[in-house]
């Protein structure tokens, strides 16, 4: 929507990168606050909170013509609802109600469902836009969303399924202080800061891949269906990537699963900067980048349920994804500026490559 949103309201492509990245920033941010409503009054208070809050910023989105009006409902109301709906606080609803040795699994079928969305929404949204306009296209997605508030209410109601755990952490979460101890000692484990660098690199990339890939089928000259379609690729490799990722995190070590699929995205981006600009090759190497992005989320994940246990779930990987979002922020801002600057994203490409290898070292150091 980036090319739409720009001529719509009129902002250039360094203003509208500020407000993507100020989205991203939201959206990482209110995970936690939203994870901790989720384990005090119940994770269908949240979920369906989100659910309003996305339909609201896709409603008023499209009336936005100014800097300040675009940040406030593109960068601020938008993303919170959608950080509301996010994977952590899903997965921290339906934990204690599935047997530990299918958590992987199901977190990894869960997590693909971010590439159903590519998959299904993509070339929908941009037929819409060609079609109607932004206004139309926004409106539209907003049908659907509210469509999921009765499965936001069904997904979060308490059954008779609940699985005690034996190994769960000590956590009372009417208790504010013992909230504040669950935080304090995540950070001072070391393997959930490994994590938290391995979170931030992926979170660089994939804002990247979201806010400026399409923007660079369009600068190489190629249509917004070619765009369109890549990213429905990119949908069915997330798919493939993030059922594969929870299934190996059951046969391997997490840490080595992660730290693999870190590994594999320098040399992927290294391959987009050496090879001719082909619409051939920018639709492999969006699917590549595809395959390895939402692999991260079940080891990561599954390696916080191991240290912390399922009760802590919502609340720290909410955190740990504010810091996945802050590399997002730096990439959606810096994209922008580096596109207006040289014309290229190499540079930030480049970039890319380096806080990959730095990834996947932080995740082969990881002694779980």
């Amino acid at each position: 929507m980036l090319s739409s949103i720009i001529e719509h309201s009129g902002i250039p492509l360094t203003g509208v990168s500020f407000i993507f990245a100020v989205g991203q920033l939201v959206y990482g941010l209110v995970q936690p606050f939203f994870g901790i409503l989720a384990a005090k009054k119940g994770s269908k208070y949240a979920l369906a909170s989100g659910v309003i809050i996305i339909t609201i910023g896709l409603i008023l989105t499209p009336f936005s013509t100014s800097m300040l009006s675009l940040l406030l409902c593109l960068g601020i109301i938008l993303p919170t609802g959608a950080g509301v709906l996010s994977y952590g606080i899903i997965i921290g609803a339906i934990s204690p109600k599935i047997p530990p040795s299918m958590i992987l699994t199901i977190s990894g079928i869960i997590n693909a469902s971010i590439g159903l969305g590519n998959l299904v929404m993509s070339p929908v949204i941009n037929s819409l836009i060609t079609t109607g306009g932004l206004r139309y296209g926004l409106h539209f997605l907003s049908v659907p969303v509210l469509l999921t508030l009765p499965i936001a209410l069904l997904l979060g109601r308490k059954d008779k399924n609940t699985i005690l755990r034996t190994s769960e952490y000590p956590l009372e979460i009417s208790d504010p202080g013992n909230i504040k101890k669950l935080f304090t000692d995540a950070l001072r484990n070391k393997t959930y800061r490994l994590l938290v660098i391995g979170f931030f690199c992926c979170g660089f990339h994939m804002a990247l891949i979201n806010n400026h890939l399409p923007n660079l089928f369009l600068s190489e000259g190629f249509s917004s269906d070619s765009a369109a379609r890549a990213f429905s690729l990119y949908g069915i490799s997330t798919i493939i990537g993030s059922v594969s990722s929870g299934i190996l995190c059951n046969k391997f070590k997490m840490q080595k699963v992660l730290g693999v699929m870190y590994g594999l995205r320098p040399f992927t981006i290294l391959a987009l900067l050496l090879m001719p600009k082909t619409v051939l090759n920018l639709t492999v190497f969006t699917c590549l980048l595809g395959f390895t992005g939402a692999t991260t989320v079940p080891p990561v994940s599954g390696l916080i349920n191991k240290t912390f246990g399922t009760a802590s779930i919502s609340m720290l990987f909410g955190l740990i994804f504010f810091i996945h979002q802050v590399g997002g922020f730096t990439s959606a801002w810096l994209g922008g500026i580096c596109y207006e600057l040289t014309g290229a994203y190499t540079a930030i490409w480049a970039a890319g490559i380096l806080l990959g290898t730095t990834a996947c070292i932080a995740s082969f150091s990881i002694k779980s």
